[in-house]
């Protein structure tokens, strides 16, 4: 071998070992480039979950913050209304009793224990010193409550008993306790017949259905308000039964019944309403 085929050779295994270096430098940086783009993605990644139980938790505080905000404005209203009653009470006339009345009628709730115990007792109290002319209609009133409260009381035991059922029996109606309520008052006996159409259509259909009255007074309080017949649900694992007792429950040829989602929590309950 000459000189000029060695130079040749040494300048050969010098670009080879260069290209290796260069090969081995690139796998090297693309691998730290790759390497460095994941623990990037995982630092966000890591950031955005900080972040988002982050705003849950100041969402949670907010919320509790709410909550206990409610409770207590709804404090500070009964003791307000507590003080307009009792005031009522001592003037003792149709004025302020009626007007007594109303208030409490509309603004304490029958859902809330507390506000429906105060509510009964406060209704009773005006019963006792209303005039002659206004005591029998707030007699009506009050055992209408009583007996109300009573039925809401039997419910919450029954509801609080979740049955053993799939999942999947939500959908359908066979698995639900349905309560048929008729508005009282004007047109109460047009009312309970379409209630009682209503039950004849459930019947065999569901776990168990039955019609109650919704007094006027009942109807007045917070959550209700009904003026149309309707039906009320919770959540959308209960959606696909009120469908079903739409479809069950509205005229054939005419107009749908409506469907209203509600805040309440019983479980594996339906309410009707026929009103109108």
């Amino acid at each position: 071998m000459n000189a000029s085929e060695d130079k040749v050779d040494k300048g050969t295994t010098k670009d080879s070992w260069l290209a290796r270096i260069n090969l081995l430098l690139t796998m090297t940086l693309a691998a730290l480039g790759f390497w460095l783009n994941y623990t990037t993605q995982q630092q966000k990644q890591a950031f955005e979950a900080q972040k988002l139980a982050i705003e849950n938790l100041q969402s949670q505080i907010a919320g509790n913050r709410d909550v206990r905000e409610e409770r207590g404005s709804r404090e500070q209203l009964r003791f307000q209304l507590f003080d307009k009653v009792t005031v009522s009470l001592q003037e003792g006339d149709r004025e302020h009793i009626e007007a007594a009345r109303a208030l409490v009628e509309s603004l304490l709730s029958t859902r809330d224990p507390a506000e429906s115990e105060l509510r009964l007792g406060l209704l009773r109290a005006l019963y006792v010193r209303a005039p002659a002319a206004q005591r029998e209609q707030l007699a009506e009133t009050v055992k209408k409550e009583e007996v109300f409260r009573a039925d809401q009381q039997e419910l919450e035991q029954a509801t609080g008993k979740v049955p053993s059922a799939d999942p999947g029996d939500r959908t359908r109606l066979n698995a639900y306790r349905i309560d048929i309520f008729y508005c009282g008052g004007a047109g109460s006996a047009a009312n309970k017949g379409a209630a009682e159409e209503f039950f004849r259509k459930l019947e065999g259909k569901v776990k168990q259905a039955k019609v109650r009255e919704l007094a006027p007074s009942i109807n007045a309080s917070p959550g209700y308000g009904v003026n149309q017949s309707e039906v009320r649900y919770e959540g959308a694992s209960e959606g696909p039964a009120a469908d079903l007792l739409v479809q069950l429950l509205s005229p054939q040829g005419g107009p749908a019944i409506s469907r209203r989602l509600v805040g309440t929590t019983t479980p594996w309950y339906l309410s009707v309403f026929a009103c109108g």
